[in-house]
């Protein structure tokens, strides 16, 4: 894995004579006292380059042997770490032990945002080179907040090490009093480190491509909105194909992911406790006679015609809702009322809203459509749900037992971004967040880029609508595109704020400039956007 960013300086490991140690048999804290090197692999934002936010890596607290006695970000124990995706930690011991177990001491402070990562990874290396994954400490949680947590992990046996990394992906705040390592300096009995790949299959520095997805441009169909229309073969015909003077001049997007809008889920930032009667409602919406998957399917064929395309395909997906724990009477599902509080009966009720959709996908035998896979509703994980990490697994499992992938689209920096494989997704696409506010530099374009990369995720093309700095800033999506790769090389979604949205209304417009972010569109679609149309604003970053 290549890295060029790191806030933290030279991370390279200096090969010193070993320090000559007594040899004991006792077990103690290895790393106390010992200083560290630290190292990030995405840019950290410079809002958050202060020893605030992220502790320099000369700060002594992660080993000098003092807890924090109070569950607050305050407390004067704690070493600090803000955003730059990940984190790795490393330590020379001085001298080959054998090393058995470690130890964190984290604080999770929802008020502050201050949480704790999925897992801390720890790796041995006896010489430096060659490095061995020995254990993880993980489900790192607590049932309340504020709280210190302290998890500890024994290794399946003692190890010959010199030198230590402890490596974890960060979301945003994670505040750690103590890293601790157990061992001896007695190596009679420790087993030699075995080398693994140094390819992380979790950073594997290339875009998630069409093969991965299933399709290379999908559009973000929002559908079941009381005061929105369902949408029509006439709508969707000018997203489905590339319509110049009103004939069909070529294929636009490929796929269609059809989702419920925000406001059916959610009331401000609350989800909703929908029970089965919604849950029906919005997949009755979703195959309504002559709208929505009926109308795309009936696009896709006069495009086919149109343009002779024998068997004229689309790929869509479907939408997997979130089910909130607090619905206590869910529905009947095989002959039982269903209680989200409880993971089994969340499991059943995802299994029936995947399965009720597969099945009424299959009745309706669509002649232009294909089913490719399942959309993780919510944008970003919510690691204080207990029942989560055991739901996403079984969710994930079981759509693959049909031949299909899951998908999901976490916000820019949303938590669980850097962990999406863990989590069981099959293709994750990342939204850059830079189209609805003017204040977000162009910069953001080319990190969000970088991060989609390294993580192997695909991108999240986004307009927020028909002013004039909306169309401006979509263009630098489609600029940004030709210039780092992910134009070509990158599968994409596409965010316009529903069907019909901003790309049916450039369509219609008679405005030139608003009419050219359908032209300019296609033109991204098919790689032929030029990377030089657009200046950027990049200076001081």
């Amino acid at each position: 894995m290549n890295v060029d960013v790191n806030f933290y300086g030279d991370f390279s490991i200096e090969k010193t004579p070993e320090i000559k140690k007594e040899i004991s048999r006792e077990r103690v804290n290895l790393l106390l006292g010992l200083p560290q090197k630290i190292m990030n692999i995405e840019k950290i934002p410079p809002i958050h380059t202060t020893e605030w936010f992220n502790s320099p890596a000369d700060c002594k607290n992660l080993t000098d042997g003092k807890y924090a006695t109070v569950a607050e970000c305050h407390d004067e124990a704690f070493f600090h770490f803000t955003a730059g995706c990940s984190r790795t930690i490393m330590y020379d011991l001085g001298a080959v032990c054998a090393v058995d177990g470690a130890r964190v001491g984290l604080l999770r402070e929802d008020a502050t945002g201050v949480g704790v990562p999925p897992r801390i990874t720890v790796f041995a290396s006896e010489d430096g080179d060659g490095w061995q994954k020995v254990g993880d400490l993980y489900e790192l949680g607590s049932e309340s907040s504020p709280a210190i947590i302290r998890k500890e992990v024994k290794f399946d046996k003692a190890y010959r090490a010199r030198y230590i990394r402890f490596a974890f992906n960060i979301s945003m705040h994670i505040w750690i009093d103590q890293l601790e390592l157990f061992g001896c300096t007695d190596t009679e009995n420790a087993v030699a480190i075995v080398p693994e790949s140094e390819e992380d299959p979790c950073f594997p520095n290339v875009y998630a491509s069409t093969d991965a997805l299933g399709s290379k441009d999908v559009l973000l169909a929002y559908i079941c909105h009381p005061n929105i229309k369902p949408i029509t073969k006439e709508v969707f015909l000018p997203h489905v194909a590339y319509i110049e003077d009103g004939k069909i001049k070529d294929t636009l997007f490929d796929g269609y992911l059809f989702l419920p809008y925000v406001a059916f889920l959610y009331d401000k930032y609350t989800k909703r406790p929908l029970t089965k009667e919604s849950w029906q409602l919005y997949i009755d919406t979703q195959f309504a006679e002559g709208y929505n998957m009926d109308a795309l399917d009936a696009a896709a064929e006069e495009v086919g015609n149109a343009l002779g395309i024998k068997d004229y395909k689309l790929s869509v997906y479907f939408s997997i809702l979130y089910p909130v724990t607090a619905v206590k009477e869910f529905g009947i599902v095989d002959g039982k009322m269903l209680d989200f509080s409880k993971v089994e009966d969340r499991k059943a009720g995802l299994k029936w809203l995947i399965d009720e959709q597969y099945k009424r996908f299959n009745e309706k035998n669509y002649k232009h459509l294909d089913l490719k896979g399942y959309y993780w509703f919510t944008e970003e994980i919510n690691y204080s749900d207990g029942q989560l990490l055991e739901l996403l697994h079984f969710t994930t499992d079981y759509v693959r037992t049909l031949g299909l992938i899951t998908t999901w689209i976490p916000y820019f920096h949303a938590s669980g971004y850097n962990d999406w494989q863990n989590l069981g997704f099959d293709v994750v696409c990342y939204q850059p967040n830079y189209a609805f506010n003017q204040a977000v530099e162009d910069v953001r374009l080319f990190d969000a880029a970088k991060t989609a990369k390294l993580l192997g995720m695909c991108i999240e093309l986004e307009v927020g609508g028909t002013e004039k700095w909306h169309i401006e800033r979509i263009k630098k999506y489609y600029a940004a595109g030709a210039k780092t790769g992910y134009m070509k090389d990158a599968a994409h979604m596409y965010y316009q704020g529903g069907v019909p949205g901003v790309y049916y209304d450039a369509y219609v417009s008679d405005d030139p400039l608003l009419h050219s972010v359908y032209n300019d569109t296609y033109r991204f679609i098919k790689g032929q956007f030029k990377e030089d149309e657009i200046e950027f604003n990049l200076e001081d970053n």
